[in-house]
């Protein structure tokens, strides 16, 4: 009854401020920690403080050094019906508004009940409102529970998971009211928390496609992850363990459980999640791009007359500097967007527009595809420019001409880098979506640079193929013709491709 009894107050104290009065409350609930909310405080709510001093009244909650604070939250959401919204959260009239839906959705709705209070009528002075801690002391009644038995918990999170640290502040406030809950936390990214998190999923049958997904719950008989968290369903279910004697310790895991998850995991990304890190490597190594830079300069080698040993030489210098390059570029790309300050905040965004990127890239493909079936290579979409074709051509004649009678080793070098960084407005199309697809991926952002070795190892396979065959006697015609005849199958797979890259990025984003 008092628990009822304080939800009607609030609502009535809500409707009372914004509707039968000239002044409108603002709930803001606010983490010391939290970036974005510093942001939102300084860029949305102290000028609205400033401008309408005498109409809009701004209580500022932090719910991290003050769970009672993160306790009234929750209740505030249960009364308005919107619960688990993304920190920060704001309640203002009616509505309730969480992460970035304050930036695009709050100050139209603010400004819409201001424009409800006339200017004519004389700003009332705010009411005094109640002592915070009179607030606070009659949450910490309201909450009172027997404990018994204690109850194990095993919490799951990773880095750059949004809906992490909303459930961070959850346990906060479960762990207040249930003293005898023990939680254990486990960053996904390490190894043994992966294999403990699978092992767990196994035990709990719980959906495969969510094993190692964050954030996650385990209790000894059941499980939460992902949306499925809301404070009152775990508060629930460890009120109903805390009846139980002789729990046990949910996070001890038998060695068999661990072999299992183990051989599970190793299977699943093997497979199916590394496959289009392999498969982008290799269809970026043939497109038309590179292999027709890579025509280029075998043709340009056997036109000077370059012996075969000396274009073995060559390739094994220039395919090594691509490796090279290709792969800094990668890894410098991955660190800076790792460093990001704000990252936390928009990965789900990078890994949506990624996927819009790669379904865009994906038709054009196709696009390409029915071009190239019918002849016309010329009019294909993903391509270089003329003008960048033509400076990989004189980078490639003035890098390795005879009378230039340079080291041919360290030309071929030199040339590897050159190419390497004017391809990449082509490659690049590939290279980019692979590289936030293994920042996102659940199992690939740990072993990161590995992955991009691995593409890039399969990048430059078809160019050790093509100095190998014409070390052995292939000709450059024969080369030419058959990237002719084969760039529609290399155009439809790389559309798959990207289609493919793109489901797992947007997977990534719905499974938090």
């Amino acid at each position: 009854m008092r628990k009822t009894n304080f939800l009607i107050a609030i609502l009535f104290a809500f409707a009372a401020v914004c509707f039968a009065s000239e002044r409108i409350d603002v709930y803001f609930f606010y983490s010391i920690s939290c970036e974005h909310c510093a942001a939102i405080r300084s860029e949305i709510l102290e000028p609205l403080k400033k401008e309408y001093s005498a109409n809009l009244v701004i209580r500022e909650l932090e719910i991290e050094e003050y769970p009672e604070n993160y306790e009234k939250l929750i209740e505030m959401e249960e009364a308005y019906g919107d619960e688990g919204n993304e920190i920060p959260v704001l309640f203002v009239g009616e509505r309730v508004f969480g992460g970035e839906e304050i930036e695009s959705e709050f100050l139209l709705y603010l400004k819409s009940l201001l424009s409800a209070i006339t200017a004519e009528k004389k700003p009332k002075e705010p009411e005094e409102k109640e002592p915070e801690s009179a607030v606070e002391d009659s949450l910490r009644k309201l909450f009172q529970v027997e404990r018994e038995y204690p109850v194990f918990m095993a919490y799951f999170w990773e880095t750059g998971c949004q809906h992490c640290q909303r459930v961070t502040y959850d346990l906060q406030l479960l762990k207040k009211r249930h003293k005898t809950l023990l939680v254990k936390d486990f960053n996904v990214e390490e190894r043994e928390s992966k294999l403990i998190a699978e092992a767990l999923g196994i035990r709990l049958d719980v959906p495969e496609e969510l094993h190692m997904a964050t954030p996650a719950i385990y209790l000894p008989d059941t499980a939460f992850v992902s949306d499925q968290i809301s404070f009152r369903a775990v508060d629930e279910a460890i009120t109903r363990l805390e009846k139980i004697d002789n729990l046990d310790t949910v996070w001890k895991i038998s060695d068999e459980e661990l072999a299992e998850a183990d051989r599970i995991i190793r299977s699943r990304f093997s497979g199916l999640q590394l496959a289009p890190v392999i498969a982008a490597g290799l269809l970026d190594g043939v497109n038309p791009c590179a292999f027709g830079a890579i025509i280029f300069f075998v043709t340009f080698l056997t036109v000077v007359k370059r012996k075969r040993k000396e274009i073995l030489r060559v390739g094994v210098a220039f395919t090594l500097s691509v490796l090279v390059t290709y792969f800094l570029i990668g890894a410098g790309f991955f660190s800076f967007m790792q460093a990001l300050p704000f990252l936390n905040v928009i990965a789900r965004w990078v890994y949506v527009a990624t996927g819009v990127l790669a379904v865009a890239l994906g038709f054009l493909s196709l696009f390409d595809f029915f071009r190239s079936r019918k002849g016309q290579l010329s009019d294909i979409i993903l391509q270089l420019p003329d003008k960048l074709k033509k400076r990989i051509h004189k980078v490639i004649i003035s890098e390795n001409e005879p009378r230039a009678k340079r080291n041919l080793f360290l030309a071929a070098l030199t040339t590897g880098f050159l190419v390497s960084i004017l391809e990449l407005a082509c490659t690049g199309q590939v290279y980019l979506p692979t590289i936030i697809y293994v920042m996102g991926a659940p199992g690939l952002k740990t072993r990161a640079y590995s992955y991009l070795l691995l593409y890039n190892l399969m990048f430059i396979l078809p160019l050790v193929a093509v100095f190998a065959v014409v070390y052995f006697g292939t000709t450059s015609e024969q080369l030419t013709g058959f990237l002719k005849k084969n760039t529609p199958i290399i155009k439809l797979l790389t559309a798959l491709m990207f289609f493919t890259m793109a489901y797992f990025l947007w997977r990534t984003v719905l499974l938090g």
